[in-house]
């Protein structure tokens, strides 16, 4: 009988790897397929009502016969089959228009067969990842070289990748990208990060990739192939990592500089530690320019348990006496509102209330939550039962607000108290074009904070609020290209007179090229000059 049930698995395993391969073959085929004409037409339907009923603040950037029009125009385009990826080129712009920097739109890629997973899996990095780079100034600057091709060095300009440059990439793409509202200062960092993704659209998944760089007037070929993976040798002891994010400081009242040690892994699990980047989400160290200066760094809003985090760095923070602070918010793409939330707590000593009540489109809006299609089908029989406690809890908190639509109380949206470890003293917050979305509105809270100063460049996401919270991903029926739609305006309750515009600092600082080719932080250096003064 075990001997059957064995057969059987095996049997079932192989018709499975059949289906699989199968299934990966088509998909790739269909979606090289050029689609009629009329399906095309149905998913612009599609999609334009799918906004009208799910978007809120859809018409904030753009008139509604504005953004009518962009779609009969390109009904009036779309008249001969296209592939995905031609229609992806058509529709993009449209929903860019909308300007709302959450919502993105990508087109389908193939899928890799069990083999080619299998084989990258033997592998290590990639010849995409052995540079880190930065779109500064219309070039693709390399800042760090991780590749065996030594004589590249960080300030060389990637001039092509397999006879593709980035230039084309931006101009191809830049019609597809949105921040939040009109500025421009995302639109640099959110290309950057993408231009990766970009190539690989371009080519697919290389093993090898022929890159042209300048430096120094001269050109340089390379060949720059996949990384062998690294193999342990027997008998090794493992090393290990110590993180330089020293998230626990010294609980001493005097400033003794910290030691740096491994984080346990209850730490890490804390503070949000990334083994890829070694570093924490939230962490606490002193300056590298000045050792009496204590820089709050917060990468993100998603990674870290803040109700943990928060009360053991700010204790730190009162028990050494610290009457300035840097709170570094550049490059935080956001996360969780309740995060920001929580964080903003610790700079005020008086209750207050964040947030607006979210506006959505209806009191159903939120039950859209795409979440089956990324879940492992082990936990569809959890998501069934607490679906309909979810429809309920949701369906009940929405309600009517005074100008006739409906509105979703969040966290921050309540009366909210200030932590016992409130920090009230000097602080200086540091924001660039990646400052988005919760670290936006930590910002715009901030601002009204007396004895606060910023430095750096407009903040990516947009003051006065953003479409997010609740993301499903929409996929058309026919060109299968994927739509995020955010379902909540957010707003905080401060706003400013200046529309569709970021968070402005006091001091406008943005590094040059070399600034950035040389890991000069020019935000921090004016930091310390003028705390050096007070």
């Amino acid at each position: 009988m075990i001997q059957t049930f064995r057969l059987l698995f095996v049997v079932i395993g192989i018709l499975g790897m059949g289906v699989s391969c199968t299934s990966v073959e088509r998909y790739n085929k269909q979606i090289a397929q050029p689609i009629p004409v009329g399906q095309l037409q149905e998913d612009i339907d599609f999609i334009q009502k799918k906004l009208k009923r799910l978007y809120p603040n859809l018409h904030g950037y753009i008139a509604e016969d504005k953004l009518n029009h962009q779609f009969d125009s390109i009904r009036r385009v779309v008249q001969q089959p296209m592939t995905s990826k031609d229609f992806y080129f058509v529709i993009a712009p449209v929903i860019a228009s909308v300007r709302q920097g959450h919502m993105s739109t990508s087109f389908p890629q193939p899928l890799l067969t069990r083999a080619q997973r299998k084989h990258l899996k033997g592998y290590g990095e990639g010849p995409l990842s052995q540079f880190t780079s930065e779109w500064i100034g219309g070039e693709m600057v390399v800042l760090k070289n991780k590749s065996e091709h030594k004589k590249i060095r960080p300030g060389a300009s990637i001039v092509s990748i397999n006879d593709i440059t980035p230039q084309a990439l931006y101009a191809q793409y830049r019609p597809t990208l949105t921040s939040d509202g009109f500025n421009e200062t995302y639109i640099r960092k959110g290309f950057g990060r993408r231009l990766p993704t970009y190539f690989t659209a371009s080519f697919g998944v290389r093993d090898s990739l022929h890159y042209v760089f300048k430096q120094n007037d001269s050109l340089y070929h390379l060949w720059v192939k996949r990384k062998p993976k690294a193999v342990k040798k027997k008998g090794q002891k493992a090393v290990k990592e110590i993180s330089k994010d020293t998230a626990v400081v010294a609980k001493k009242p005097e400033k003794t500089a910290p030691k740096v040690r491994p984080l346990t892994r209850k730490e890490r699990r804390i503070f949000g530690y990334d083994p890829t980047t070694k570093e924490c989400a939230v962490s606490l160290k002193r300056s590298e320019l000045d050792s009496t200066l204590f820089v709050l760094r917060v990468k993100n809003f998603s990674a870290s348990s803040h109700r943990k985090a928060y009360p053991i760095l700010f204790d730190s923070i009162r028990k050494m006496g610290l009457q300035t602070l840097v709170l570094d918010l550049r490059d935080n793409p956001g996360g969780r509102v309740a995060d920001a939330v929580n964080l903003y707590r610790y700079f005020t000593d008086q209750p207050f209330t964040l947030l607006q009540p979210a506006a959505v489109t209806s009191k159903t809006s939120l039950w859209k939550l795409g979440a089956l299609p990324n879940m492992s089908p082990v936990a569809y029989p959890f998501f069934f039962v607490g679906y309909p406690f979810y429809m309920a809890f949701t369906y009940l908190r929405t309600t009517h607000n005074s100008k006739g639509g409906y509105q979703y109380k969040l966290t921050g949206s309540r009366p909210v108290m200030p932590a016992a470890q409130a920090f009230t003293g000097k602080l200086y917050v540091l924001i660039n074009g990646g400052s988005f979305s919760a670290a936006c509105i930590e910002s715009a809270a901030l601002k009204q904070r007396p004895n606060t100063h910023f430095v750096g460049e407009e903040t990516g996401g947009a003051f006065n609020g953003t479409v997010a919270g609740i993301m499903p991903v929409v996929r058309l029926p026919h060109s299968k290209i994927s739509v995020r739609l955010g379902l909540m305006h957010i707003q905080p309750v401060a706003q400013s007179e200046v529309m569709g515009r970021g968070v402005f600092p006091d001091t406008p600082i943005v590094p040059t090229r070399e600034d950035r080719v040389k890991a000069r932080d020019v935000e921090m250096e004016w930091v310390v000059s003028d705390a050096a003064r007070k």
